[in-house]
Formats: structure tokens, C-alpha cells, sequence
């Protein structure tokens, strides 16, 4: 499995690309590298995506923006967050998380969440 520092290596991004970045550095490297004519570039330029596009990836990225940008732009880039989840249980899951760093980011301190104040 690759990590995140070696899929955006692959995709040949910085750590600080944007979700749309991603989709386009995957289209133009799927359309260069074929999986008919390169299988195994193919699988790594597709993990890489996946890797890229998963939820816990883009959490982690909304969480160190959060960091270093100024909350109108995480308010921003939390609106405009792909739901990436094929269930409906994680696609849930994942639609609460982004309402609740909205409304953090927005209000901080505004919401109660049991596992924040228990450290879990």
C-alpha cells in the first residue's frame, strides 16, 4: 500500500493540492498511461487516486488547513468537499463531519461533541 507522500508523488502533486488538482493530474496521466498499453503504471496512478480521494486523506488535509488558512478559505474548501463514499452509511458519516468542521470553522467552539470532550 502507498502512502500519501508516494501517491502524490506518482500524481506529481504538491501536499498542498486541491481536490481538483487531483482529478485533473489523474485524467491526464490515465490518458498518457492506458491500462491497456501500461497495466502496472496504470494501477499505481489509480491507487494513487484512490489513495488521494479517500475520506481519511481529505479529513487530514481539511484538518491541517485548518491550521494554516484562514477560516474563510476552510469554510470554502469544506463546501466544496466531493462526497467520495459509495455507501450511504459513509456518505452520511462523511456529510456529518463536513457540518460539523463547517459550523466549527465558522463558530468555533459553537457545537458539543461527546468524543471531543472525551479525548476519543
Amino acid at each position: 500500500m502507498l502512502t500519501q507522500a508516494e501517491a502524490l508523488k506518482i500524481l506529481n502533486l504538491s501536499p498542498e493540492a486541491s481536490a481538483e488538482a487531483i482529478e485533473k493530474a489523474y485524467q491526464r496521466l490515465v490518458q498518457r498511461y492506458p491500462p491497456e498499453f501500461h497495466p502496472d503504471r496504470f494501477r499505481q496512478i489509480d491507487q494513487s487516486y484512490r489513495i488521494l480521494t479517500s475520506t481519511a486523506f481529505l479529513v487530514e488535509s481539511i484538518l491541517t488547513a485548518r491550521k494554516t488558512e484562514p477560516e474563510t478559505d476552510l469554510a470554502q474548501r469544506l463546501a466544496d468537499l466531493p462526497l467520495v463514499a459509495e455507501e450511504d452509511a459513509v456518505a452520511k458519516s462523511l456529510e456529518e463531519i463536513r457540518t460539523l468542521l463547517l459550523v466549527e470553522s465558522l463558530w468555533p467552539g459553537s457545537w458539543n461533541c461527546s468524543w471531543k470532550k472525551s479525548g476519543g
